[in-house]
């Protein structure tokens, strides 16, 4: 599914959070609060849109690791990195291909790991969220981003009617990776849900926000 959507990605997170996208992945990595020197791992990083959002947001120097089991993401994400390497060189930019259920990285050395849009797709999202904890260090933190379905009744029946139009329209370009992430946001099952799975591997809720009408939700875990 990932191969076949790489060149659109981008564009399709675009349209499903109403072309906030990289407004709200900078407003979600300033929830990290990070430091100069922090070693950040962007776990399932897709195109390795969290590495703009990090670039914006943080002037002083940082260590960004993107991993993904995709090659067409990586490759659409490489060219990215390669101009931040241009315009950031005093921070490392690397991308690597890996799977989020089993890091090739040492245990508590990321300061920070971020995992955006990814949790639902992965096979096994309990093993995914243990070796989140295996990397972070004793303090660290974990962000998560969610597609989500809001509070408002009125929005939440607007956001219904905008992913039935988004998914016939996908339909009929045969864009079934599209459809496919207008189903996950339906099937949301709450905050609670994200709560007790990433509480269960010994994380600790730090914050949370929503944006873009419940839309999209952001949680910070403590380890």
């Amino acid at each position: 599914m990932f191969t076949k959507i790489a060149p659109r990605y981008d564009l399709v997170n675009t349209v499903m959070t109403f072309g906030g996208d990289a407004r709200l992945r900078r407003a979600a990595v300033r929830l990290l609060r990070l430091e100069s020197g922090a070693r950040v791992l962007d776990v399932a990083a897709g195109t390795a849109a969290i590495a703009s959002a990090l670039a914006a947001e943080y002037r002083v120097p940082i260590s960004y690791h993107a991993v993904d089991l995709n090659e067409e993401m990586l490759e659409v994400a490489e060219p990215k990195l390669a101009r931040l390497r241009r315009e950031r060189p005093g921070t490392e930019w690397s991308l690597m291909r890996g799977s989020a259920e089993a890091l090739e990285f040492d245990s508590e050395s990321f300061d920070a790991v971020v995992m955006c849009f990814a949790l639902d797709d992965m096979d096994d999202s309990a093993a995914a969220l243990l070796e989140v904890t295996r990397v972070l260090r004793d303090g660290g933190r974990f962000l998560l981003i969610e597609l989500a379905l809001p509070d408002n009744e009125l929005l939440l029946t607007v956001l219904k009617l905008r992913l039935l139009l988004i998914r016939r329209i996908a339909g009929l370009f045969g864009l079934d990776p599209v459809a496919h992430m207008t189903k996950e946001v339906e099937s949301d099952r709450g905050v609670e849900f994200t709560l007790s799975r990433c509480e269960s591997v010994g994380l600790t809720l730090e914050s949370q926000a929503r944006y873009h009408g419940g839309m999209v939700r952001a949680h910070v875990f403590r380890k």
